[in-house]
């Protein structure tokens, strides 16, 4: 989750101070921690969020402007946000509806990164607007033996520890399930009730 968060936003995103960016799902295990390091690097935040008590979880971590989804249109209240310019970064977080839907939310030579598969895409306001694309997979290092960048991953992880410390980062921790229930913690991922993480608890060695 935040090696997945820090690459998409500073490696695959390269987000810098002053600028802007939309988050998508917020409230989720990634987006809650994208917003907080976003904020640390000293960007505007948009978020998405599905509910009333999700808009209060992300204003609280830090959350500039927030985007209730069922009730606004992105499109229009991001114009509305960056007085049509767009957002210099845009963090896709959900999938392919929300990856096309993006596009046009991207200030033109933006970027635009999603953590899944973009699936079948019309590409042409993408190229019109000259975006830059990436693709996050926290796994490739791991799937394909790259030692270096296994090790961009540890360091990534020292800096979270120490912004932690510093009480700059918090994780929050919805609900803790029992390993045999991780179908049952899927599905409440799937059916979007979760706000932060749900952790999974090993059973203990006997």
């Amino acid at each position: 989750m935040l090696i997945t968060a820090w690459e998409a936003l500073f490696d695959r995103g390269g987000l810098q101070e002053g600028q802007t960016v939309l988050i998508h799902a917020g409230a989720g295990g990634v987006g809650h921690a994208a917003i907080q390091l976003a904020k640390i690097r000293g960007a505007r935040v948009f978020t998405t969020v599905s509910t009333d008590e999700k808009a209060d979880f992300v204003k609280a971590l830090g959350a500039d402007d927030v985007i209730l989804y069922p009730r606004q249109d992105v499109v229009t209240a991001v114009a509305d946000l960056t007085a049509g310019q767009g957002a210099d970064l845009v963090l896709d977080t959900v999938g392919p509806q929300v990856f096309q839907a993006s596009i046009p939310t991207v200030a033109h030579y933006g970027s635009l990164v999603t953590l899944l598969d973009p699936g079948q895409i019309d590409w042409a306001e993408a190229r019109m607007r000259n975006l830059k694309i990436g693709f996050e997979l926290m796994l490739t290092p791991m799937l394909r033996s790259l030692d270096a960048a296994r090790d961009r991953h540890v360091e990534i992880l020292k800096d979270c520890a120490e912004l932690m410390d510093q009480s700059l980062l918090k994780i929050a921790v919805t609900r803790v399930f029992p390993l045999d229930e991780a179908r049952q913690a899927h599905h409440s991922i799937e059916e979007g009730h979760v706000a932060g993480k749900l952790v999974l608890q090993m059973p203990q060695a006997r």
